[in-house]
C-alpha cells in the first residue's frame, strides 16, 4: 500500500522539521515547503494527498495559496495555527480546510485529522479539538 503523500508548509524552520519528522514516523510520505512558492513548486512537480500548513507565511497566507492551486489542490487540507477564534475557524472552513488545529497541538491530533480527511474522501470531518 502506498503511503499517503503530505506537503507540510511552515516558514518556521523548527516547526517544519518537527512536523516533517513526526508525520514521516507515522507513515506518511512527507515533502517540506518553507513558503507558498515552495509549496506551489512541490505540487507542480508531484500531486499530494494532503497539505498541512500554518496560516501566516512569509509570502502569503494558506488561504491565498489554496485558492490558487486549482487541480493541484490536495484532497485533504489541515490548518495548524495559533489563531483559534470562531471567525478564524469559519474562515478556514470557508477556504476548504477539513481541520483547524490550534497550536500547541499533539501529533495524535494531527494524525487523526489527516487520516479522517484522507479516509473519507476529505469531507469536512469534525475532529475533537478542531472545528
Amino acid at each position: 500500500m502506498n503511503k499517503p503523500s503530505v506537503v507540510v508548509l511552515d516558514d518556521d524552520e523548527d516547526n517544519l522539521l518537527i512536523l516533517e519528522a513526526a508525520l514521516t514516523k507515522r507513515g506518511f510520505d512527507v515533502r517540506a515547503a518553507r513558503s507558498c512558492a515552495d509549496a506551489r513548486a512541490l505540487l507542480d512537480g508531484r500531486e499530494a494527498d494532503a497539505l498541512v500548513t500554518d496560516l501566516s507565511l512569509g509570502d502569503g497566507t494558506a488561504f491565498e495559496l489554496v485558492s490558487t492551486l486549482g487541480r493541484r489542490r490536495p484532497r485533504a487540507l489541515v490548518l495548524v495555527t495559533g489563531f483559534g477564534g470562531h471567525a478564524d475557524r469559519e474562515a478556514s472552513a470557508a477556504a476548504g480546510f477539513h481541520a483547524h488545529l490550534v497550536k500547541p497541538i499533539t501529533f495524535d491530533q494531527l494524525d487523526r485529522a489527516l487520516r479522517a480527511a484522507l479516509g473519507n474522501g476529505a469531507p469536512r470531518v469534525p475532529v475533537p479539538g478542531t472545528m
